[in-house]
């Protein structure tokens, strides 16, 4: 009678800021129950509080700790159902190897990590242990049905993919777009990794010697060479980052590989148009000139590109403002959380 009964865990990264972190958490809190979440690379104070208010957190760093882990979800899954959710963390695959088939497994991969790749290789040798794989968009669906050709995998665990798109909360709008222009700051929201590419959101800012904002962690060394820049660190408030994303007039995206961010999402969804490089299906969600642009990847034209964009919107005010109020808008048709928290809840409770 106890298998009637269901525990859901969960192996995922955990970073203070960024857009893999609000997904998990987003994904977490459609739950009907507090999951077991266990984080691999934090300690249990950086831990934030949503996560600790929506879920049983841990942090399980040391090999000891994992272990423990391992056979907390073994013990549990000899008498209960138990559903086991991993995100770019090999702790997933390791735990879903070891108990072999005794949990229902379920991973989600945001974008491949061209052009190195790293997780979807690692996920190969399991990829008949997990029973559900989650991507966001139809280009990573065809990802893998490459790589899985590229290494004689039976074509049929494609069956096994299921799309399901990010959403965010849509909020009532308090419409600042005729201030953000008077003030005109661009944006960078996001860690400082070598595929986010910040250095080239600084060189943009140096071309332009326009305000600037960045909203992340770990951007010391910018600081001494663009100390006019504001930087805002260490927080994982939601209404406190909101507040400080609200003030960004541009939101720069200048990543050499992305799935859909979640950022752009946020930054439509509070009226900010968006310059980004044309990865992932970012292409699939922001228009050039209607709310926002799609520029190329390469760094040196990019930064041409953008730099162009942004000084055409320095100067026209009326394209400014049709461009925030179309972000808007398609935020609210496009990017409701609603239908994301509906697709997972299926996809735990099947």
């Amino acid at each position: 009678m106890f298998k009637f009964y269901k525990f859901i865990f969960f192996s995922i990264p955990y970073h203070q800021i960024g857009g893999a972190e609000r997904v998990h958490l987003n994904i977490i809190k459609s739950l009907k129950n507090k999951p077991f979440v266990f984080f691999d690379n934090c300690n249990s104070e950086e831990i934030g509080q949503e996560f600790k208010d929506s879920a049983y957190c841990f942090s399980i760093k040391s090999n000891k700790s994992k272990k423990y882990a391992l056979q907390f979800i073994h013990v549990i899954s000899v008498v209960f159902r138990v559903t086991l959710f991993g995100c770019n963390t090999v702790t997933f695959y390791n735990f879903i190897g070891s108990l072999k088939g005794k949990v229902k497994a379920i991973d989600l991969t945001h974008a491949f990590s061209f052009p190195e790749k790293g997780m979807e290789i690692t996920s190969l040798p399991f990829v008949d242990l997990i029973d559900k794989r989650v991507v966001i968009n139809e280009k990573t669906k065809k990802d893998y049905e490459n790589l899985y050709k590229e290494n004689h995998i039976d074509l049929k665990l494609l069956e096994r993919i299921v799309i399901i798109p990010n959403g965010i909360l849509i909020s009532d709008f308090e419409n600042t777009i005729e201030s953000r222009f008077e003030n005109f700051t661009i944006g960078f929201v996001g860690r400082n990794s070598q595929e986010k590419r910040p250095e080239l959101f600084f060189d943009i800012v140096r071309n332009l010697n326009c305000k600037a904002k960045v909203i992340g962690d770990n951007f010391e060394i910018y600081k001494n060479d663009f100390p006019k820049v504001t930087y805002f660190e260490n927080c994982n408030i939601p209404k406190t980052i909101r507040e400080e994303f609200s003030t960004i007039s541009v939101l720069i995206v200048s990543s050499s590989r992305e799935g859909f961010p979640l950022v752009i999402m946020e930054a439509m969804e509070l009226g900010i148009p968006v310059i980004a490089t044309d990865v992932g299906n970012i292409a699939e969600h922001v228009i050039n000139d209607k709310n926002g642009f799609v520029g190329p990847v390469d760094a040196k034209e990019f930064l041409n590109f953008s730099s162009f964009q942004i000084k055409k919107l320095i100067n026209n005010k009326e394209l400014y403002v049709s461009l925030s109020t179309n972000a808007r808008e398609y935020a609210v048709v496009n990017f409701n959380i609603e239908n994301f928290k509906i697709e997972y809840r299926k996809l735990f409770y099947e």
